[in-house]
Formats: structure tokens, sequence, C-alpha cells
């Protein structure tokens, strides 16, 4: 890089854009709907999960606003760790209990995989614009 002037990677690389913003915002409802899904079939688990990811959904998209600067950075803490959480919990929902039907976890799988490409044009993006 030459300078500021070059562009910083950094920020371009963090820099929000909207696909991304609604590739990660409608994460829980994509798995909301593979745990309905699955509690009309009678699996195991798929009712807490899609209760959390309902949740998760609701506090995402109706997000509380504050003025306290610690409470907002607690509410993006809660925020992302739920969503971690969340997807860390529909993972393991399916490697342990090989859920029903399998085209309604494909979706989140794909989902995911449509965040992983943003990922990788924004890395491009920033790589680019940045030198």
């Amino acid at each position: 890089m030459n300078g500021p002037e070059s562009g910083d990677f950094l920020t371009l690389l963090l820099t929000p854009s909207p696909v991304m913003h609604w590739l990660l915002l409608t994460l829980p409802l994509t798995i909301t709907l593979s745990g309905v899904l699955g509690a009309a079939e009678h699996e195991t688990g798929n009712r807490r999960l899609s209760l959390w990811a309902a949740a998760m959904t609701v506090w995402l998209f109706l997000p509380v606003r504050f003025a306290d600067p610690v409470l907002v950075q607690l509410s993006e803490t809660v925020s992302m760790l739920g969503w971690l959480g969340l997807a860390g919990y529909w993972a393991r929902h399916v490697w342990v209990n090989r859920p029903t039907p399998v085209w309604g976890h494909a979706l989140v799988i794909t989902h995911l995989l449509a965040i992983l490409v943003a990922c990788g044009v924004a890395l491009v993006r920033a790589w680019i614009h940045a030198g």
C-alpha cells in the first residue's frame, strides 16, 4: 500500500454491504423454517431450534435502541453471540440428529455458502481497492 490515499484494506473489508447485511439477518429465518418443517415431522429438538431461531429473527429485525453506549455494545454483543450460538446449535442438531426434511436443512447450508461467497467477494473487493 502506498499510503492513506490508496485506501485502508481493513476499513474496506469491514465496510458493510447490503447483500451481506441481508444474508446475515435472514439466516435465523432460514433456520426457523428448517426447524418448523422438522417439528411438523416430529423430529427431536426441532421445536427448541425453531423457537430459538424465531427469537433471534425477531431480535435482529426489531432491535431495541439504547441511548447509553454501554447498552448499545451489550446489545451488539448479544446479537453476535446469539447469531453464532444459533448457527452452532443448528450445526450440532444436524450432525447429531440427522433431521428431516433434508431439503429444509439444505436451504440453511445454501444460505451459509452464500454468506461465504459474500465474504470472499468482500475480501477481493477490499484487496483490489486498497492497493
